[in-house]
């Protein structure tokens, strides 16, 4: 069964904006897929066929994403991982909700993404948990986050993972623990090897 579109208004990200420096090479512009589709296409299209009227890009500075329907968000703190890219949308996004995937995700899926909408229901954030923790660069915020995620970086705590913590403690986040059949769908490109053949 399919689960519908959200209700609810909400802007979507791809996040890009990482060095990939174990990778060699930018992952966004990596290939998946036996068509030669590449990883930010991929992922800018799940996003795009989810509804929402606001597409964005945490991206690097220089970088040309080709996508003429997404803004590209650079970091307003450079060098701070994913921290720093996720307050920048959450600054620049128009509406009160941001769903996030990273671009390194080549098997999440729309289905998930939707469930993890459903979730929210345009009510509360919502973070995946899974074996290994949270997992916050698939997730549903809230934009009254951002003082939280500004606050980490000017005290330098970069870890996604107290913060997170600390915003499901506050009632901020629902966990929505990831299915045993689910896991495949977090597993990330991050060195050559993971690419296969």
């Amino acid at each position: 069964m399919t689960t519908p579109a959200p209700h609810f208004g909400f802007s979507a990200a791809v996040l890009a904006g990482g060095r990939s420096s174990r990778m060699g090479r930018d992952k966004a512009f990596l290939p998946v897929g036996s068509d030669g589709t590449l990883l930010i296409d991929r992922q800018i299209a799940l996003l795009r066929n989810l509804g929402s009227d606001d597409l964005l890009i945490s991206g690097r500075a220089g970088a040309d994403y080709r996508i003429n329907d997404a803004r590209i968000v650079a970091d307003r703190v450079t060098d701070c991982g994913p921290l720093a890219g996720i307050a920048a949308l959450l600054a620049a996004a128009r509406h009160p909700w941001l769903l996030v995937i990273a671009v390194d995700l080549p098997q999440i899926t729309s289905t998930y993404l939707r469930t993890l909408l459903a979730a929210g229901a345009g009510d509360r954030g919502v973070v995946p948990l899974g074996p290994d923790g949270y997992e916050p660069l698939v997730a549903l915020y809230p934009t009254s986050l951002l003082p939280v995620f500004e606050r980490a970086l000017a005290e330098g705590r970069l870890s996604l993972q107290p913060l997170l913590h600390r915003a499901l403690a506050d009632g901020c986040l629902y966990p929505l623990t990831i299915k045993p059949d689910e896991h495949t769908q977090f597993m990330n490109w991050n060195s050559p090897e993971d690419l296969g053949g």
